[in-house]
């Protein structure tokens, strides 16, 4: 039985118009020393363990961050778009994990540092799951 971290992974994995631009290229933060772009980062950012007459429910809500990493704000924004695609409204079953609901809550593009060298646009979903 995996994760939902695991279960993210497998999503992106296996939907085609993302793995066509980034390969594998999905890790958690932070991006790797000497990177090859574009890739995408995942992180949870919050989980709510719902209670109900004393009792922890299975069902638990969770607030993840993908980010979109590349050279070009176009190519950012591409990668953002097949996240978007393969996340928002998903629900089934990844890597062993029943996903009840997933829905992208916001997206926004990083300001750019030219010191960095690189474009992120940064998306968050809002992910209903069973806990493993």
């Amino acid at each position: 039985m995996g994760t939902i971290d695991s279960a993210i992974v497998a999503r992106l994995d296996a939907y085609a118009g993302l793995t066509a631009l980034i390969g594998t290229r999905i890790y958690p933060p932070p991006v790797p020393q000497n990177p090859t772009y574009p890739l995408v980062t995942y992180q949870e950012i919050d989980t709510l363990a719902p209670h109900a007459m004393g009792c922890t429910l299975a069902i638990r809500h969770a607030r993840y961050q993908v980010d979109s990493w590349a050279s070009t704000r176009k190519s950012a924004k591409a990668v953002a778009a097949q996240i978007e695609a393969a996340l928002d409204n998903y629900a089934g079953t990844s890597d062993g994990v029943e996903i009840k609901n997933c829905f992208l809550d916001i997206g926004r593009e990083s300001p750019y540092d030219p010191a960095e060298g690189e474009h992120r646009y940064i998306q968050e979903f809002l992910i209903e799951y069973v806990k493993p």
